[in-house]
Protein backbone atom coordinates (compact mmCIF):
# COMPACT_ATOMS: atom_id res chain seq x y z
CA UNK A 1 0.00 0.00 0.00
CA UNK A 2 1.50 3.35 -1.01
CA UNK A 3 1.71 6.22 1.48
CA UNK A 4 1.14 9.81 0.45
CA UNK A 5 4.17 11.88 -0.50
CA UNK A 6 3.09 14.63 1.88
CA UNK A 7 3.10 12.42 4.93
CA UNK A 8 6.11 10.25 4.22
CA UNK A 9 8.40 12.47 2.17
CA UNK A 10 10.87 12.54 5.03
CA UNK A 11 10.69 8.85 5.86
CA UNK A 12 13.46 6.38 5.01
CA UNK A 13 11.91 5.51 1.66
CA UNK A 14 12.30 9.09 0.46
CA UNK A 15 16.09 8.91 0.55
CA UNK A 16 16.52 5.18 0.10
CA UNK A 17 19.49 5.59 -2.24
CA UNK A 18 21.47 7.65 0.23
CA UNK A 19 24.30 5.72 1.86
CA UNK A 20 25.49 5.36 5.41
CA UNK A 21 26.47 9.01 5.92
CA UNK A 22 24.54 10.54 3.05
CA UNK A 23 21.29 9.91 4.95
CA UNK A 24 22.26 12.24 7.82
CA UNK A 25 20.46 15.58 7.68
CA UNK A 26 21.02 18.90 9.46
CA UNK A 27 23.40 19.72 12.32
CA UNK A 28 26.53 17.94 11.07
CA UNK A 29 29.72 19.54 9.83
CA UNK A 30 29.47 21.17 6.36
CA UNK A 31 30.54 19.12 3.40
CA UNK A 32 32.72 20.11 0.51
CA UNK A 33 30.92 22.18 -2.09
CA UNK A 34 32.10 19.71 -4.73
CA UNK A 35 30.46 16.71 -3.01
CA UNK A 36 27.80 14.97 -5.03
CA UNK A 37 24.39 14.04 -3.64
CA UNK A 38 24.63 10.66 -1.95
CA UNK A 39 28.45 10.71 -1.53
CA UNK A 40 29.56 8.89 1.59
CA UNK A 41 32.72 8.76 3.63
CA UNK A 42 34.99 11.47 5.03
CA UNK A 43 35.25 14.85 3.35
CA UNK A 44 38.41 15.76 1.50
CA UNK A 45 39.77 18.38 3.89
CA UNK A 46 40.17 18.43 7.64
CA UNK A 47 37.79 21.36 8.19
CA UNK A 48 34.90 19.39 6.71
CA UNK A 49 35.73 15.95 8.11
CA UNK A 50 33.32 14.32 10.51
CA UNK A 51 34.63 13.86 14.01
CA UNK A 52 33.53 11.96 17.09
CA UNK A 53 31.92 15.19 18.30
CA UNK A 54 29.98 15.98 15.12
CA UNK A 55 28.97 12.60 13.71
CA UNK A 56 26.10 12.20 16.20
CA UNK A 57 24.72 15.73 15.85
CA UNK A 58 22.68 15.15 12.71
CA UNK A 59 19.40 13.39 12.09
CA UNK A 60 18.64 10.59 9.71
CA UNK A 61 15.65 11.03 7.47
CA UNK A 62 13.69 8.26 9.18
CA UNK A 63 14.08 10.03 12.54
CA UNK A 64 12.17 13.11 11.37
CA UNK A 65 8.47 12.86 12.11
CA UNK A 66 6.04 13.60 9.26
CA UNK A 67 3.26 16.13 9.71
CA UNK A 68 0.49 14.88 12.01
CA UNK A 69 -2.46 13.28 10.25
CA UNK A 70 -5.75 14.82 11.41
CA UNK A 71 -8.23 13.90 8.68
CA UNK A 72 -9.79 10.51 9.44
CA UNK A 73 -12.38 8.65 7.43
CA UNK A 74 -13.26 6.68 10.55
CA UNK A 75 -12.43 6.48 14.25
CA UNK A 76 -12.75 3.08 15.96
CA UNK A 77 -12.35 2.63 19.71
CA UNK A 78 -11.37 -0.49 21.64
CA UNK A 79 -9.18 -1.48 24.60
CA UNK A 80 -6.15 -3.05 22.89
CA UNK A 81 -4.93 -2.42 19.35
CA UNK A 82 -2.26 -4.77 18.02
CA UNK A 83 -0.41 -3.49 14.95
CA UNK A 84 0.64 -6.46 12.85
CA UNK A 85 -0.79 -9.87 11.97
CA UNK A 86 2.33 -11.98 12.40
CA UNK A 87 2.51 -14.77 14.92
CA UNK A 88 3.69 -12.55 17.81
CA UNK A 89 0.94 -9.97 17.39
CA UNK A 90 -1.77 -12.59 16.99
CA UNK A 91 -0.48 -14.60 19.96
CA UNK A 92 -0.64 -11.46 22.11
CA UNK A 93 -4.09 -10.58 20.79
CA UNK A 94 -5.51 -14.03 21.62
CA UNK A 95 -3.95 -13.96 25.09
CA UNK A 96 -5.34 -10.47 25.75
CA UNK A 97 -8.80 -11.41 24.52
CA UNK A 98 -8.82 -14.50 26.70
CA UNK A 99 -7.86 -12.25 29.61
CA UNK A 100 -10.99 -10.16 29.07
CA UNK A 101 -9.76 -7.39 26.76
CA UNK A 102 -11.57 -6.10 23.71
CA UNK A 103 -8.98 -6.41 20.94
CA UNK A 104 -8.52 -5.15 17.39
CA UNK A 105 -5.65 -6.23 15.13
CA UNK A 106 -4.67 -3.91 12.27
CA UNK A 107 -2.32 -5.17 9.59
CA UNK A 108 -0.63 -3.81 6.48
CA UNK A 109 -0.84 -7.28 4.99
CA UNK A 110 -3.76 -9.26 3.67
CA UNK A 111 -3.54 -12.33 5.91
CA UNK A 112 -1.88 -13.84 8.97
CA UNK A 113 1.78 -14.48 8.20
CA UNK A 114 4.98 -15.70 9.81
CA UNK A 115 8.20 -17.46 8.88
CA UNK A 116 9.91 -20.63 10.06
CA UNK A 117 8.42 -22.75 12.78
CA UNK A 118 10.94 -23.66 15.51
CA UNK A 119 9.82 -22.65 19.01
CA UNK A 120 12.25 -23.06 21.89
CA UNK A 121 10.53 -23.97 25.18
CA UNK A 122 11.61 -25.75 28.34
CA UNK A 123 9.67 -28.01 30.67
CA UNK A 124 6.56 -28.53 28.53
CA UNK A 125 3.94 -31.21 28.82
CA UNK A 126 4.87 -32.58 25.40
CA UNK A 127 8.48 -32.99 26.48
CA UNK A 128 7.29 -34.94 29.50
CA UNK A 129 5.04 -37.03 27.27
CA UNK A 130 8.06 -37.86 25.10
CA UNK A 131 10.20 -38.73 28.13
CA UNK A 132 12.37 -35.61 27.98
CA UNK A 133 13.26 -34.43 31.48
CA UNK A 134 14.38 -30.83 30.93
CA UNK A 135 13.79 -27.99 33.38
CA UNK A 136 14.79 -24.32 33.57
CA UNK A 137 17.57 -25.34 35.94
CA UNK A 138 18.91 -27.79 33.33
CA UNK A 139 18.81 -25.03 30.69
CA UNK A 140 21.07 -22.59 32.48
CA UNK A 141 24.20 -23.86 30.73
CA UNK A 142 22.62 -23.49 27.28
CA UNK A 143 21.27 -20.03 28.10
CA UNK A 144 24.66 -18.89 29.33
CA UNK A 145 26.42 -20.13 26.19
CA UNK A 146 24.07 -18.12 23.96
CA UNK A 147 24.37 -15.04 26.14
CA UNK A 148 28.16 -15.26 26.16
CA UNK A 149 28.08 -15.53 22.35
CA UNK A 150 26.22 -12.21 22.46
CA UNK A 151 29.01 -10.81 24.67
CA UNK A 152 26.58 -10.87 27.61
CA UNK A 153 25.07 -7.59 26.43
CA UNK A 154 21.44 -8.56 25.96
CA UNK A 155 18.72 -7.86 28.53
CA UNK A 156 18.94 -10.83 30.91
CA UNK A 157 15.68 -9.83 32.63
CA UNK A 158 13.72 -10.64 29.49
CA UNK A 159 15.59 -13.93 29.21
CA UNK A 160 14.77 -14.78 32.80
CA UNK A 161 11.10 -14.08 32.21
CA UNK A 162 11.13 -16.32 29.15
CA UNK A 163 12.94 -19.12 30.99
CA UNK A 164 10.49 -19.08 33.90
CA UNK A 165 7.39 -19.10 31.72
CA UNK A 166 8.31 -20.85 28.45
CA UNK A 167 6.86 -24.20 29.52
CA UNK A 168 3.59 -22.60 30.60
CA UNK A 169 3.23 -20.59 27.40
CA UNK A 170 4.08 -23.54 25.16
CA UNK A 171 1.51 -25.71 26.92
CA UNK A 172 -1.04 -22.95 26.21
CA UNK A 173 0.05 -22.82 22.58
CA UNK A 174 -0.09 -26.62 22.20
CA UNK A 175 -3.67 -26.63 23.47
CA UNK A 176 -4.71 -23.98 20.96
CA UNK A 177 -2.87 -25.44 17.99
CA UNK A 178 -3.98 -29.03 18.53
CA UNK A 179 -7.58 -27.83 18.96
CA UNK A 180 -7.24 -26.38 15.46
CA UNK A 181 -6.04 -29.66 14.01
CA UNK A 182 -2.27 -29.14 14.11
CA UNK A 183 0.20 -31.69 15.42
CA UNK A 184 3.21 -30.97 17.63
CA UNK A 185 6.66 -32.50 17.59
CA UNK A 186 10.12 -31.92 19.02
CA UNK A 187 12.99 -31.30 16.66
CA UNK A 188 15.99 -33.62 17.18
CA UNK A 189 18.56 -32.70 19.83
CA UNK A 190 21.74 -30.98 18.74
CA UNK A 191 24.85 -33.10 19.18
CA UNK A 192 28.22 -31.43 19.72
CA UNK A 193 31.13 -33.76 20.56
CA UNK A 194 32.76 -30.85 22.42
CA UNK A 195 29.56 -30.26 24.41
CA UNK A 196 29.62 -26.50 23.87
CA UNK A 197 26.58 -26.21 21.60
CA UNK A 198 24.91 -29.50 22.54
CA UNK A 199 21.20 -29.11 23.30
CA UNK A 200 18.43 -31.57 24.23
CA UNK A 201 15.16 -31.84 22.29
CA UNK A 202 13.49 -28.59 23.35
CA UNK A 203 12.43 -27.08 20.01
CA UNK A 204 8.72 -27.50 19.28
CA UNK A 205 7.06 -27.07 15.92
CA UNK A 206 3.60 -27.61 14.50
CA UNK A 207 2.48 -29.28 11.30
CA UNK A 208 -0.30 -31.09 9.51
CA UNK A 209 -0.48 -33.71 6.79
CA UNK A 210 -0.64 -31.08 4.03
CA UNK A 211 2.32 -29.12 5.47
CA UNK A 212 4.57 -31.64 7.24
CA UNK A 213 7.72 -29.47 7.43
CA UNK A 214 6.92 -27.69 10.66
CA UNK A 215 10.43 -26.25 10.84
CA UNK A 216 9.61 -24.06 7.79
CA UNK A 217 5.83 -24.17 7.51
CA UNK A 218 4.76 -24.33 11.13
CA UNK A 219 4.75 -20.63 12.00
CA UNK A 220 2.38 -19.64 9.15
CA UNK A 221 0.06 -22.45 10.21
CA UNK A 222 0.12 -21.19 13.80
CA UNK A 223 -0.50 -17.59 12.76
CA UNK A 224 -3.54 -18.68 10.77
CA UNK A 225 -4.79 -20.70 13.73
CA UNK A 226 -4.42 -17.72 16.09
CA UNK A 227 -6.34 -15.51 13.64
CA UNK A 228 -9.14 -18.09 13.48
CA UNK A 229 -9.28 -18.27 17.28
CA UNK A 230 -9.28 -14.49 17.66
CA UNK A 231 -12.08 -13.82 15.16
CA UNK A 232 -14.25 -16.92 15.16
CA UNK A 233 -13.82 -18.20 18.71
CA UNK A 234 -13.28 -14.98 20.65
CA UNK A 235 -15.31 -12.54 18.55
CA UNK A 236 -12.57 -9.95 18.01
CA UNK A 237 -11.69 -8.14 14.78
CA UNK A 238 -8.80 -8.01 12.32
CA UNK A 239 -8.55 -5.14 9.82
CA UNK A 240 -6.23 -6.09 6.96
CA UNK A 241 -4.79 -3.60 4.44
CA UNK A 242 -4.48 -1.08 7.28
CA UNK A 243 -0.87 0.07 7.50
CA UNK A 244 0.12 1.71 10.76
CA UNK A 245 1.71 5.07 9.92
CA UNK A 246 1.56 7.22 13.08
CA UNK A 247 1.01 6.91 16.79
CA UNK A 248 -1.02 9.40 18.79
CA UNK A 249 0.68 10.39 22.03
CA UNK A 250 -1.33 12.71 24.22
CA UNK A 251 -0.22 15.97 25.86
CA UNK A 252 2.06 17.08 23.05
CA UNK A 253 4.03 13.83 22.95
CA UNK A 254 4.55 13.67 26.71
CA UNK A 255 1.56 11.57 27.83
CA UNK A 256 0.23 8.12 27.04
CA UNK A 257 -0.13 6.61 23.59
CA UNK A 258 -3.85 6.53 22.95
CA UNK A 259 -4.21 5.54 19.29
CA UNK A 260 -2.58 4.41 16.06
CA UNK A 261 -3.42 5.92 12.69
CA UNK A 262 -3.56 3.54 9.74
CA UNK A 263 -3.66 4.18 6.04
CA UNK A 264 -6.13 2.03 4.16
CA UNK A 265 -5.95 0.58 0.68
CA UNK A 266 -7.92 3.51 -0.79
CA UNK A 267 -5.50 6.04 0.72
CA UNK A 268 -7.83 7.23 3.47
CA UNK A 269 -6.88 7.18 7.15
CA UNK A 270 -8.52 5.49 10.11
CA UNK A 271 -7.82 6.20 13.75
CA UNK A 272 -7.86 3.21 16.09
CA UNK A 273 -8.14 4.35 19.70
CA UNK A 274 -6.91 2.07 22.49
CA UNK A 275 -7.94 2.73 26.08
CA UNK A 276 -5.45 0.17 27.45
CA UNK A 277 -2.61 -0.40 25.01
CA UNK A 278 -1.19 -0.14 21.52
CA UNK A 279 1.03 -3.15 20.85
CA UNK A 280 3.50 -2.84 17.96
CA UNK A 281 4.16 -6.11 16.15
CA UNK A 282 5.37 -4.81 12.79
CA UNK A 283 8.53 -6.90 12.37
CA UNK A 284 11.99 -5.81 11.36
CA UNK A 285 13.48 -2.92 9.33
CA UNK A 286 15.55 -4.79 6.72
CA UNK A 287 13.69 -3.15 3.82
CA UNK A 288 14.90 0.31 4.90
CA UNK A 289 18.34 1.15 3.53
CA UNK A 290 19.12 3.97 5.95
CA UNK A 291 17.99 2.12 9.06
CA UNK A 292 20.18 -0.83 8.07
CA UNK A 293 23.12 1.48 7.37
CA UNK A 294 22.79 3.11 10.79
CA UNK A 295 21.80 0.24 13.06
CA UNK A 296 23.20 -2.86 11.31
CA UNK A 297 26.18 -1.54 9.32
CA UNK A 298 28.06 -4.85 9.11
CA UNK A 299 25.06 -6.66 7.63
CA UNK A 300 24.28 -3.68 5.43
CA UNK A 301 27.73 -3.75 3.85
CA UNK A 302 27.69 -7.52 3.38
CA UNK A 303 24.17 -7.77 1.96
CA UNK A 304 23.35 -4.38 0.40
CA UNK A 305 23.58 -5.84 -3.09
CA UNK A 306 21.19 -8.66 -2.17
CA UNK A 307 18.58 -6.79 -0.15
CA UNK A 308 15.91 -4.93 -2.12
CA UNK A 309 15.13 -1.66 -0.38
CA UNK A 310 12.30 0.81 -0.78
CA UNK A 311 8.53 1.07 -0.84
CA UNK A 312 8.28 -0.40 -4.32
CA UNK A 313 9.73 -3.69 -3.07
CA UNK A 314 7.47 -4.16 -0.04
CA UNK A 315 5.44 -7.31 0.43
CA UNK A 316 3.70 -7.40 3.78
CA UNK A 317 2.69 -11.01 3.13
CA UNK A 318 6.29 -12.16 2.61
CA UNK A 319 7.31 -15.62 3.76
CA UNK A 320 10.91 -16.87 3.78
CA UNK A 321 12.19 -13.98 1.68
CA UNK A 322 15.95 -13.48 1.80
CA UNK A 323 15.91 -10.05 0.15
CA UNK A 324 14.69 -8.20 3.28
CA UNK A 325 11.32 -8.32 4.99
CA UNK A 326 9.75 -5.23 6.58
CA UNK A 327 10.36 -1.44 6.42
CA UNK A 328 10.55 -0.65 10.14
CA UNK A 329 7.14 1.02 10.40
CA UNK A 330 6.78 0.32 14.13
CA UNK A 331 10.31 1.43 14.94
CA UNK A 332 9.82 4.72 13.08
CA UNK A 333 6.45 5.44 14.68
CA UNK A 334 8.02 4.90 18.08
CA UNK A 335 10.98 7.18 17.38
CA UNK A 336 8.64 9.96 16.22
CA UNK A 337 6.83 10.10 19.57
CA UNK A 338 9.94 9.97 21.77
CA UNK A 339 10.90 6.29 22.12
CA UNK A 340 14.59 5.48 22.56
CA UNK A 341 16.58 3.03 20.51
CA UNK A 342 17.81 -0.18 22.11
CA UNK A 343 21.19 -0.24 23.84
CA UNK A 344 22.72 -3.15 21.90
CA UNK A 345 24.65 -1.94 18.88
CA UNK A 346 24.82 -2.93 16.14
CA UNK A 347 21.49 -4.69 15.84
CA UNK A 348 22.05 -8.43 15.46
CA UNK A 349 20.80 -10.20 12.35
CA UNK A 350 19.65 -13.70 11.43
CA UNK A 351 22.46 -14.78 9.10
CA UNK A 352 22.90 -18.45 8.18
CA UNK A 353 24.73 -20.63 5.73
CA UNK A 354 28.14 -21.96 6.69
CA UNK A 355 30.28 -24.18 4.49
CA UNK A 356 28.01 -26.47 2.49
CA UNK A 357 28.25 -30.24 2.54
CA UNK A 358 26.55 -33.24 4.15
CA UNK A 359 25.70 -32.13 7.67
CA UNK A 360 25.22 -34.32 10.72
CA UNK A 361 22.31 -32.09 11.76
CA UNK A 362 20.10 -29.67 9.83
CA UNK A 363 21.59 -26.59 11.54
CA UNK A 364 25.22 -27.73 11.24
CA UNK A 365 28.12 -26.25 9.41
CA UNK A 366 29.80 -28.97 7.33
CA UNK A 367 32.08 -30.78 9.80
CA UNK A 368 34.59 -32.01 7.20
CA UNK A 369 37.44 -29.88 5.88
CA UNK A 370 36.51 -26.23 5.17
CA UNK A 371 38.77 -24.41 2.71
CA UNK A 372 38.80 -20.85 1.38
CA UNK A 373 39.81 -19.59 -2.05
CA UNK A 374 43.45 -19.68 -0.96
CA UNK A 375 43.13 -23.40 -0.32
CA UNK A 376 43.53 -22.96 3.44
CA UNK A 377 41.40 -24.11 6.34
CA UNK A 378 39.90 -21.14 8.15
CA UNK A 379 38.11 -22.42 11.27
CA UNK A 380 37.35 -25.30 13.60
CA UNK A 381 34.68 -26.87 11.41
CA UNK A 382 32.67 -28.21 14.34
CA UNK A 383 30.12 -25.41 14.63
CA UNK A 384 26.60 -24.60 13.51
CA UNK A 385 25.50 -22.84 10.34
CA UNK A 386 25.06 -19.44 12.03
CA UNK A 387 28.58 -19.22 13.41
CA UNK A 388 29.91 -20.88 10.25
CA UNK A 389 28.19 -18.22 8.16
CA UNK A 390 29.87 -15.38 10.04
CA UNK A 391 33.25 -17.02 9.56
CA UNK A 392 32.66 -17.58 5.85
CA UNK A 393 31.57 -13.98 5.29
CA UNK A 394 35.04 -12.86 6.36
CA UNK A 395 36.86 -15.12 3.89
CA UNK A 396 38.06 -13.92 0.47
CA UNK A 397 34.96 -13.30 -1.65
CA UNK A 398 32.91 -14.90 1.17
CA UNK A 399 33.60 -18.25 -0.46
CA UNK A 400 34.12 -21.69 1.10
CA UNK A 401 34.70 -25.21 -0.17
CA UNK A 402 33.73 -28.45 1.52
CA UNK A 403 35.51 -31.65 0.46
CA UNK A 404 34.89 -35.26 1.57
CA UNK A 405 35.06 -38.84 0.31
CA UNK A 406 32.51 -41.62 -0.12
CA UNK A 407 33.46 -43.13 3.25
CA UNK A 408 32.13 -40.00 4.98
CA UNK A 409 28.61 -41.39 4.57
CA UNK A 410 29.43 -44.16 7.03
CA UNK A 411 30.65 -41.91 9.81
CA UNK A 412 27.22 -42.29 11.38
CA UNK A 413 24.33 -44.71 10.95
CA UNK A 414 21.54 -42.14 10.50
CA UNK A 415 21.59 -38.70 8.92
CA UNK A 416 19.08 -36.09 10.02
CA UNK A 417 17.09 -34.43 7.27
CA UNK A 418 14.87 -31.36 7.21
CA UNK A 419 11.63 -32.18 9.04
CA UNK A 420 12.98 -35.02 11.17
CA UNK A 421 11.66 -35.22 14.71
CA UNK A 422 12.48 -36.64 18.09
CA UNK A 423 10.86 -40.06 18.25
CA UNK A 424 10.32 -40.06 14.45
CA UNK A 425 6.72 -38.84 14.72
CA UNK A 426 6.81 -36.75 11.52
CA UNK A 427 6.81 -38.09 7.95
CA UNK A 428 10.46 -37.10 7.41
CA UNK A 429 12.87 -39.85 8.50
CA UNK A 430 16.66 -39.97 8.82
CA UNK A 431 18.66 -41.26 5.87
CA UNK A 432 20.78 -44.40 5.86
CA UNK A 433 24.34 -44.08 4.51
CA UNK A 434 23.20 -45.62 1.23
CA UNK A 435 20.31 -43.15 0.94
CA UNK A 436 22.69 -40.30 1.77
CA UNK A 437 25.08 -41.29 -1.03
CA UNK A 438 22.13 -41.44 -3.39
CA UNK A 439 21.25 -37.87 -2.42
CA UNK A 440 24.83 -36.82 -3.16
CA UNK A 441 24.53 -38.33 -6.62
CA UNK A 442 21.32 -36.39 -7.19
CA UNK A 443 23.10 -33.21 -6.13
CA UNK A 444 25.91 -33.97 -8.58
CA UNK A 445 23.29 -34.31 -11.33
CA UNK A 446 21.73 -30.96 -10.33
CA UNK A 447 25.11 -29.22 -10.22
CA UNK A 448 25.18 -28.35 -6.51
CA UNK A 449 27.80 -31.04 -5.72
CA UNK A 450 30.91 -32.08 -7.64
CA UNK A 451 32.36 -35.57 -7.91
CA UNK A 452 35.65 -37.00 -9.16
CA UNK A 453 37.89 -40.06 -8.80
CA UNK A 454 40.89 -37.95 -7.78
CA UNK A 455 41.28 -34.91 -5.58
CA UNK A 456 43.13 -33.09 -8.35
CA UNK A 457 40.23 -33.57 -10.73
CA UNK A 458 37.73 -32.54 -8.06
CA UNK A 459 39.60 -29.31 -7.34
CA UNK A 460 39.67 -28.53 -11.06
CA UNK A 461 35.89 -28.93 -11.16
CA UNK A 462 35.37 -26.71 -8.10
CA UNK A 463 37.23 -23.86 -9.77
CA UNK A 464 38.80 -20.77 -8.28
CA UNK A 465 40.55 -22.50 -5.39
CA UNK A 466 44.34 -22.54 -5.06
CA UNK A 467 44.88 -26.17 -6.05
CA UNK A 468 48.39 -26.56 -4.66
CA UNK A 469 47.51 -25.14 -1.26
CA UNK A 470 44.26 -27.13 -1.12
CA UNK A 471 46.11 -30.42 -1.73
CA UNK A 472 48.60 -29.51 0.99
CA UNK A 473 45.78 -28.64 3.40
CA UNK A 474 44.05 -31.97 2.70
CA UNK A 475 47.33 -33.83 3.21
CA UNK A 476 47.82 -32.18 6.61
CA UNK A 477 44.18 -32.85 7.51
CA UNK A 478 44.61 -36.54 6.71
CA UNK A 479 47.72 -36.64 8.88
CA UNK A 480 45.79 -35.09 11.76
CA UNK A 481 43.07 -37.72 11.33
CA UNK A 482 45.68 -40.50 11.42
CA UNK A 483 47.34 -39.19 14.58
CA UNK A 484 44.07 -38.23 16.28
CA UNK A 485 45.04 -34.61 16.90
CA UNK A 486 44.33 -31.51 14.81
CA UNK A 487 47.37 -29.26 15.19
CA UNK A 488 45.71 -26.32 13.42
CA UNK A 489 42.21 -25.98 14.89
CA UNK A 490 41.96 -28.73 17.52
CA UNK A 491 38.83 -30.25 16.00
CA UNK A 492 37.46 -33.02 18.19
CA UNK A 493 39.28 -36.25 17.17
CA UNK A 494 35.95 -38.04 16.73
CA UNK A 495 35.24 -35.72 13.79
CA UNK A 496 38.54 -36.12 11.94
CA UNK A 497 37.74 -38.33 8.96
CA UNK A 498 40.47 -38.89 6.34
CA UNK A 499 39.67 -37.84 2.78
CA UNK A 500 41.17 -40.88 1.07
CA UNK A 501 38.48 -43.20 -0.35
CA UNK A 502 37.31 -42.32 -3.87
CA UNK A 503 35.08 -41.11 -5.29
CA UNK A 504 35.53 -37.66 -3.80
CA UNK A 505 32.83 -35.01 -3.44
CA UNK A 506 32.94 -31.26 -3.02
CA UNK A 507 30.89 -28.10 -2.79
CA UNK A 508 31.50 -24.43 -3.42
CA UNK A 509 29.33 -22.00 -1.49
CA UNK A 510 29.41 -18.24 -1.85
CA UNK A 511 28.01 -15.83 0.70
CA UNK A 512 25.39 -16.52 3.34
CA UNK A 513 21.67 -15.97 3.72
CA UNK A 514 20.14 -12.98 5.46
CA UNK A 515 16.59 -13.31 6.81
CA UNK A 516 15.98 -10.37 9.14
CA UNK A 517 17.43 -7.88 11.59
CA UNK A 518 16.53 -8.23 15.25
CA UNK A 519 15.36 -5.60 17.72
CA UNK A 520 14.69 -1.90 17.60
CA UNK A 521 13.02 0.26 20.22
CA UNK A 522 14.12 0.17 23.84
CA UNK A 523 11.92 -2.33 25.62
CA UNK A 524 11.78 -3.31 29.29
CA UNK A 525 11.06 -6.80 30.64
CA UNK A 526 7.30 -6.10 30.60
CA UNK A 527 7.56 -5.17 26.88
CA UNK A 528 6.83 -1.51 27.54
CA UNK A 529 8.57 0.81 25.07
CA UNK A 530 10.73 3.33 26.89
CA UNK A 531 12.20 6.79 26.55
CA UNK A 532 15.93 7.54 26.69
CA UNK A 533 15.94 7.60 30.52
CA UNK A 534 14.15 4.21 30.54
CA UNK A 535 10.83 5.71 31.58
CA UNK A 536 8.06 3.56 30.05
CA UNK A 537 5.77 5.31 27.58
CA UNK A 538 2.33 4.64 28.98
CA UNK A 539 0.11 2.60 26.73
CA UNK A 540 2.83 1.50 24.25
CA UNK A 541 4.29 -2.01 23.97
CA UNK A 542 5.98 -4.19 21.38
CA UNK A 543 6.32 -7.91 20.67
CA UNK A 544 8.12 -10.20 18.26
CA UNK A 545 11.25 -9.54 16.27
CA UNK A 546 11.20 -5.82 17.11
CA UNK A 547 11.68 -6.32 20.89
CA UNK A 548 14.79 -4.33 21.79
CA UNK A 549 17.90 -5.81 23.41
CA UNK A 550 16.81 -9.44 23.45
CA UNK A 551 19.69 -10.54 21.20
CA UNK A 552 23.24 -9.34 20.64
CA UNK A 553 26.09 -10.21 18.29
CA UNK A 554 24.31 -12.48 15.81
CA UNK A 555 21.29 -14.76 15.95
CA UNK A 556 23.41 -17.81 16.68
CA UNK A 557 21.20 -20.91 17.14
CA UNK A 558 22.90 -21.70 20.44
CA UNK A 559 19.28 -22.20 21.47
CA UNK A 560 17.49 -22.97 18.19
CA UNK A 561 14.07 -21.41 17.81
CA UNK A 562 14.68 -18.77 20.44
CA UNK A 563 13.13 -15.85 18.54
CA UNK A 564 9.84 -17.62 17.87
CA UNK A 565 9.85 -19.35 21.25
CA UNK A 566 10.60 -16.30 23.37
CA UNK A 567 9.88 -13.11 21.42
CA UNK A 568 6.92 -14.42 19.42
CA UNK A 569 5.35 -16.89 21.87
CA UNK A 570 6.19 -16.62 25.58
CA UNK A 571 6.63 -12.86 25.98
CA UNK A 572 3.57 -11.92 23.84
CA UNK A 573 1.50 -14.49 25.75
CA UNK A 574 2.57 -12.92 29.05
CA UNK A 575 1.88 -9.40 27.77
CA UNK A 576 -1.63 -10.35 26.69
CA UNK A 577 -2.29 -11.80 30.11
CA UNK A 578 -0.87 -8.71 31.81
CA UNK A 579 -3.05 -6.37 29.73
CA UNK A 580 -6.10 -8.13 31.08
CA UNK A 581 -5.07 -7.05 34.58
CA UNK A 582 -4.77 -3.34 33.75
Amino acid sequence: MELSRRNFLKSAGAVGAVGALGGILGGCAPTSSSAKDGDVGLAETSDTALTADTVHEGQWSFEIAPDPITDFAETISTEVVVVGSGISGLCCAVSAAESGCEVIVVSAGTMPISRGGSNQAIGTKYQKEMGVDYTPKDALEHVKIEQLAGYYCMDKMKWSRWLRHSGESMDWMIDHMTNKGLKVNLEPPYADPDGTLAAPPSVHNFWNDENPLGVFQGAPLCAAAYADILVNDLGQQIYYKNRGVQLVRDDDNTGRVSAVICQREDGSYAKYEASKAVVLATGDFSKDRDMMAKYAPYAYEKFKDVLTFGEENLNFDAGMDYSGLMPGDGQKMGLWIGAAWQRVYPNPCAINGGTAGPTHAVIDNFWGINLNLNGKRFQNENTNFAFGAMSKLNQPEATAFGIWDVAYARTQEEWETLGCSYGNVTPAKPLTPEELIASWEANVESGSYFKADTLEELLDQLGGIDKKEALASIERYNAYAAQGYDEEYQVNPSLLFPISTPPFYGTKSVGSTFLCVMGGLRTNEDLQICEEDDTPIEGLYCVGTMIGDFFAGTYNFGLPGQNLGACCCTLPYLLGRDLGNL
